[in-house]
């Protein structure tokens, strides 16, 4: 039989140490909550449940700008656009499922908008694709999709590419097939050249969904012309 003053002594150590796992548990999780917001994480999500329509609203800093090269093989600097808002996607110049449906709701946002703001807006498509990055990869596409007078689909070597990817956070993997996995994610960037909102694509064709995802980034583009 256990002595009253054991079992008293046994039973605060056992408090101690739970108090101990919670608070070491509660700190790995506030530290990993700190560093997603820091870093602006772009995971897309597939429920459109979870879908925020209006976007993710950013922190306001300015853009990082880049320079690459168009589908008519002129250079572009992001900063050249500056008095325009910018609608800045990550497209793979090779894929043929998710990325047309990007293409699309920003083509048909910009639509939505009517002739007179729809002018004050430029597309903007990074080629997400480091193994296919000449210009004629990003003209192809373009003409194929029905852009290529409608945005500006601009790519560079692989590492330059690289480096705009890390530049906005977002995440392309190449397997060892040449499949391309990335963010499926659209920015807003305001005249100014500040980052106001980012939008994922969902990975769903039905009519209702891109409906609702069109009305959100036009919703979004609105915002930041007024």
């Amino acid at each position: 039989m256990r002595h009253p003053d054991g079992m008293h002594k046994l039973a605060l150590a056992a408090l101690i140490a739970t108090s101990t796992l919670v608070i070491i548990a509660g700190t790995a999780w506030g530290i990993r909550l700190f560093t997603m917001s820091r870093n602006q994480t772009t995971t897309p999500s597939t429920n459109p449940a979870n879908y925020a329509i209006g976007g993710f609203p950013m922190t306001g800093n300015p853009a990082p700008d880049f320079t690459l090269t168009d589908q008519f093989d002129h250079s572009v600097t992001l900063s050249s656009l500056r008095g325009h808002e910018v609608v800045l996607a990550f497209i793979d110049a090779r894929c043929k499922t998710l990325c047309p449906l990007t293409a699309q709701i920003m083509y048909d946002a910009k639509a939505r908008l009517g002739a007179s703001a729809a002018g004050r807006v430029e597309l903007v498509a990074v080629n997400a694709n480091p193994t296919a990055t000449s210009v004629t990869e990003v003209q192809s596409w373009s003409i194929q999709h029905g852009m290529l007078h409608q945005w500006l689909f601009v790519t560079g070597t692989a590492q330059q590419l690289d480096a705009v990817y890390h530049l906005y956070n977002v995440y392309v993997q190449v397997s060892s097939n040449e499949l391309v996995e990335h963010d499926p994610i659209m920015f807003i960037i305001d005249p100014q050249g500040h980052e106001r909102l980012y939008f994922e694509t969902l990975g769903s064709n039905s009519q209702s969904d891109l409906k609702s995802q069109e009305i959100g980034l036009e919703s979004g583009m609105r915002q930041w012309l007024s």
